[in-house]
């Protein structure tokens, strides 16, 4: 059974958590493992870490900040990842979900995503606002949602 845990610095769990996001083969985890072991996280923003008993499923985060630089744009939903063995679930969508209502919870109407993906977030009423180049020099597309209308 898949549990979901919304983690802060302050979490009993936050080191193992970052342990864990930092070994996939993924270079967004070891930024945002990097992040969690070494920058100061806002009182709203969150880690939310999925696992399937001692095996992590996937994370996602809410941060002020992701990828592409100086844009008007805050706060995202960055890095959605699920373990290769739980994909085609839709779990990232439930991270997803996960990260809005922890927004929510924290009087955020807005929210936005960085993607090269099309059609997946789209799912949850994300919408195309922009396109920009990360900090790799890769397009990205910024995706937009109002939570609380």
């Amino acid at each position: 059974m898949i549990h979901y845990q919304l983690l802060t610095p302050n979490s009993p769990t936050w080191q193992s958590a970052a342990d864990q996001i930092g070994a996939i083969d993924w270079p967004a985890g070891a930024h945002l493992a990097k992040q969690m072991q070494t920058a100061a996280w806002q009182s709203w923003e969150r880690v939310i870490y999925a696992t399937d008993g001692p095996k992590m499923v996937g994370f996602c985060a809410l941060l002020a900040e992701d990828i592409v630089p100086d844009t008007p744009y805050t706060p995202f939903v960055s890095s959605v990842y699920v373990n290769p063995d739980y994909r085609g679930q839709g779990l990232s969508l439930q991270l997803v979900q996960r990260a809005e209502v922890a927004a929510q919870a924290a009087d955020i109407d807005d929210l936005y995503i960085v993607t090269r993906h099309v059609g997946l977030y789209e799912h949850l009423n994300y919408e195309l606002v922009d396109r920009r180049d990360d900090r790799f020099g890769r397009r990205n597309r910024i995706l937009h949602k109002t939570l609380n209308v």
